[in-house]
């Protein structure tokens, strides 16, 4: 009688069919690369149109999404920081009363950290599983630099809170530091900027001493590593120094400037004959004008004094003949 009785409860506890099988979702993911949380449940055939899926976000009672498959109105984003980046068409699964059980929120960033809660629910029955997620932003850059007597890390535009710690050599010693400076970055003050300086004796380094900059991020799987020697310079260009130097050199002349306007005036030379024949005393040719030996010693270009002796050479030759 007894046995009869248990198979008659498990029976009837069997019966309640709707059930959460699982909810997947990361516990950190990076930041702008599509995050996809699937809710997987179990229903009875009598149930399927009575299924109503929602989301809900940080705990708040107002759902961030909800879809009823009975309806075939799909489903509907209701928060308002999830319209733009939330896939309605996505679907996790070619069964028809759960191809839209899953979240697929495209480009997230560090506002969609928090918890994520799924709930499934028919007219006698609700399940619900929820999940924390952490969308983490990997720094924009990591910067390793040293100068006389003091190395330094910078990581800009990360998100959490970030680990950082520097590690060097110096004299076969190993030392590190982890005294962080925390800013708000500026771009984005929802980012952090995190820099670590530390003092060294600049005599004690050997050119085989390393310096190391490590950045981890907390209950993310981020972890890097940069990594180069104390001593390593980047030597400068002297190109612009030696082309002020050459420029300085010939500016030092007082013909700089009047080299300068020959140069420029004279990029079309005119070119004269010299006049092989003297002219005796006497002959009828007309010496320069007042107006013409004016001209002459106003003008400062050579161009000017072609123009001049190429006339007086044709004068010459006429008088010649």
């Amino acid at each position: 009688m007894c046995n009869i009785f248990f198979i008659l409860l498990g029976l009837a506890v069997g019966s309640q069919s709707l059930s959460l099988d699982e909810l997947s979702a990361p516990s950190s993911h990076p930041a702008g690369q599509d995050l996809i949380l699937d809710c997987d449940y179990s229903y009875l055939e009598p149930e399927s149109d009575q299924l109503v899926l929602t989301w809900y976000f940080n705990g708040s009672p107002i759902p961030i999404y909800q879809w009823v498959p009975a309806l075939d109105l799909g489903p509907q984003v209701i928060h308002q920081m999830f319209k733009d980046n939330l896939d309605l068409k996505y679907q996790a699964t070619s069964e028809e009363l759960k191809k839209h059980a899953a979240l697929r929120i495209v480009n997230p960033d560090q506002r969609f950290s928090g918890n994520y809660k799924c709930r499934v629910s028919t007219f006698l029955e609700e399940v619900s599983a929820q999940q924390d997620v952490l969308v983490y932003v990997a720094p924009a850059s990591i910067t390793l630099t040293s100068t006389e007597g003091a190395v330094r890390c910078q990581v800009e535009a990360v998100y959490p809170l970030p680990t950082v710690v520097i590690v060097w050599t110096a004299n076969s010693t190993v030392y590190s530091s982890g005294q962080m400076e925390l800013t708000t970055n500026p771009l984005n003050p929802a980012l952090f900027d995190a820099s670590v300086a530390a003092t060294i004796e600049q005599a004690d380094i050997a050119p085989h001493d390393m310096m190391t900059c490590e950045v981890i991020l907390a209950g993310t799987d981020f972890e890097k590593r940069v990594e180069k020697n104390i001593l390593e310079k980047i030597e400068p260009s002297t190109k612009p120094e030696v082309e002020a130097q050459l420029t300085d050199v010939l500016c030092e002349s007082a013909d700089c400037d009047s080299a300068t306007k020959d140069v420029e005036t004279d990029t079309y030379p005119v070119d004269y004959e010299a006049a092989d024949k003297t002219i005796e005393v006497g002959a009828a040719v007309d010496t320069i004008s007042e107006e013409a030996a004016t001209f002459v010693e106003s003008c400062s270009c050579s161009a000017c004094l072609n123009i001049l002796l190429c006339w007086t050479s044709a004068v010459v030759s006429h008088w010649s003949w």
